[in-house]
């Protein structure tokens, strides 16, 4: 299936709706992307809290816009419609059916099954809709909520680059995760 960039994109799961991010969403971005702790969990890069308007040309050029390669969404709580985190398909590869996602849940949201919600979401869309064969993941080794939610969705440890990241006066591992479409509709049909 090829994938169409403008299409706007609205996926249910229980807890969760994901939708295509808009300008409304601004400020909830600035929110992650500002927040030291998320930083320290989801980007190799050292923090640097950008100014807001650096931030905005950036949301409005890189994390915004949906391409072959790339789609973001905003995780909304089902029920309130309040922005609680942000999930990605990148690395997007039709050729190969495959691709790379990563998460965050807002600090304050974090805990109440949102994390493991969105990607359970993304990842039926990725396989069905989208007719992908693999979708992996990278954490960092002491990113243990996020390792959970993996694991609990099906996804196996493939790999492990050692001494990846240089934080606190500790060298530590980005662990890769993946699963292909048949494990996840193998694990679907076990429920």
């Amino acid at each position: 299936m090829d994938y169409m960039t403008d299409q706007t994109i609205v996926l249910a799961g229980d807890l969760v709706t994901l939708t295509n991010p808009e300008d409304s969403h601004a400020s909830f971005f600035y929110e992650l992307a500002s927040d030291e702790q998320l930083r320290y969990y989801s980007s190799d890069e050292p923090f640097r809290k950008l100014q807001p308007e650096e931030f905005i040309y950036y949301y409005l050029t890189r994390l915004m816009p949906s391409t072959r390669y790339y789609l973001p969404f905003v995780i909304l709580d089902k029920d309130t419609g309040q922005p609680v985190g942000q999930i990605h398909a990148g690395r997007i590869d039709q050729d190969n059916q495959n691709c790379m996602i990563g998460f965050e849940i807002h600090p304050r949201f974090q805990q109440r099954g949102y994390g493991t919600d969105a990607v359970e979401t993304l990842l039926d869309y990725l396989f069905f809709d989208m007719q992908l064969h693999r979708v992996g993941a990278e954490v960092y080794e002491y990113n243990q909520a996020s390792r959970k939610v993996l694991k609990k969705l099906g996804f196996s440890q493939e790999g492990r680059l050692t001494e990846w990241l240089y934080r606190n006066g500790k060298y530590w591992d980005k662990l890769l995760y993946g699963i292909l479409r048949n494990e996840w509709i193998n694990s679907a049909d076990d429920e």
